[in-house]
């Protein structure tokens, strides 16, 4: 096959994984605002490469640029070596890049270098995580009972380098796996074609969506974007009280989400210390925080103003008792919601700009259903406090927020 026939091949890959990255991120029971990854392992000019999604772009309208090539065999260098810091990562993955102007790969590149299909898919699809935010005992149980050994289950890892390392091994002692299942995390799938790894996605999600339902806690669909009387009013006094306050110097916009069953999901009891355990999946912890600002729907401003102040003094002392633990001195982000939680009411999404608003009443709304689901079958159970931390003030997370 000459080069150009082999620019070709490859290229007609890259396209058929530009389509179906699309499809996955274009479904938010999949992935929503910049979550999950992709890639493709083609040939050119004779050497195996791997594109992969590029930090900060969201699968939902990625383009081909948004899935730099890597030079594959590389990358393998790595894997049975000494592990390597974030910095040495992004250097390491930056060094083998096809183009130096690419953005930086995925954190989790690695992963999809060492998997074993030329497609592999990302996502934290709303009914996986359901079921991923159980305890792992009980997750793998289920894991089990659904997939057999098609699904390999990974507890919890810290992604980037060592989840890489940990999913490599692990799909290596299951080589009949055609998924990995990421506790309290999200699914990998893979196959040969791009539509074989988007579909075993797919039938994966299903498959958890048939055990909430049969389990009776079934998701609820997402819901049209509208709030009602009492919640607009509560968003009304926030937007007062928030007005001018670090972050929202510029300006206050507010999302509010109070239709179909969101009120009565939010007036469940104990709904209010579920959602404040923290995240459905790692990566929202960036945007949303590791919990909502709760407030009565009858708040007054007094009121709403001591709310604020107790949710600043909650976050110093998070920040106070974590940091210590980092690997780096960090340096404490704002100490302001954003995301309201008003039982009986629904959710606010707080931003600076209205799309930043309606990203965080989205993640908190499918937070809302994922947590009810869960807690309806089992016990929502997300990651420690300490890793919620760590996720948050991670330097390649943070990365993402600076590159949407």
């Amino acid at each position: 096959m000459s080069d150009v026939e082999m620019k070709a091949s490859a290229d007609e890959l890259l396209a058929d994984r530009v389509e179906s990255s699309r499809a996955l991120g274009g479904n938010p029971e999949f992935c929503m605002h910049g979550g999950g990854n992709t890639s493709v392992k083609v040939e050119r000019a004779g050497k195996r490469v791997m594109h992969v999604k590029g930090s900060g772009w969201d699968l939902a309208t990625i383009e081909a640029e948004g899935l730099p090539g890597l030079w594959l065999d590389p990358l393998y260098t790595v894997q049975d070596g000494t592990r390597l810091s974030d910095t040495e990562m992004v250097r390491f993955l930056r060094s083998h890049l096809l183009d130096d102007g690419a953005p930086n790969p995925s954190v989790e590149t690695l992963l999809h270098a060492y998997l074993p299909a030329r497609f592999v898919d990302h996502g934290h699809a709303s009914a996986v995580l359901a079921i991923a935010d159980q305890p792992e005992a009980r997750q793998r149980e289920i894991v089990a009972d659904l997939f057999g050994d098609g699904i390999a289950f990974l507890p919890y890892v810290f992604p980037g380098f060592d989840l890489s390392i940990e999913g490599a091994r692990l799909a290596a002692a299951h080589p009949g796996a055609t998924g990995m299942w990421l506790a309290h995390h999200g699914l990998f799938t893979w196959g040969e074609t791009a539509d074989e790894s988007l579909d075993r996605f797919g039938r994966a999600v299903r498959a958890c969506e048939d055990f909430l339902a049969k389990a009776d806690a079934a998701l609820v669909p997402p819901t049209e974007r509208q709030g009602n009387p009492a919640l607009d009013a509560v968003a009304d006094r926030l937007v007062a009280c928030l007005a001018g306050q670090g972050p929202f110097a510029g300006g206050v916009h507010v999302d509010a989400r109070g239709a179909g069953p969101l009120p009565e999901l939010s007036a469940r009891e104990g709904m209010a210390d579920a959602v404040s355990r923290g995240t459905i999946t790692p990566d929202h912890v960036i945007r949303i925080k590791p919990w909502p600002l709760v407030v009565a729907p009858d708040a007054p401003k007094a009121a709403l103003f001591e709310s604020l102040d107790r949710f600043a003094s909650r976050y110093r002392a998070y920040f106070d008792e974590n940091a210590p633990r980092a690997p780096e001195p960090l340096t404490m982000l704002d100490v302001l919601p954003r995301v309201a939680f008003v039982p009986g009411a629904g959710i606010i999404g707080l931003g600076r700009t209205p799309k930043e608003a309606a990203i965080h009443a989205d993640l908190a709304e499918q937070n809302l259903r994922v947590v009810a689901s869960a807690e309806a079958f089992g016990t929502y159970t997300p990651i420690p406090r300490h890793e919620q931390f760590l996720i948050e003030y991670w330097e390649l997370e943070q990365a993402k927020l600076r590159g949407s």
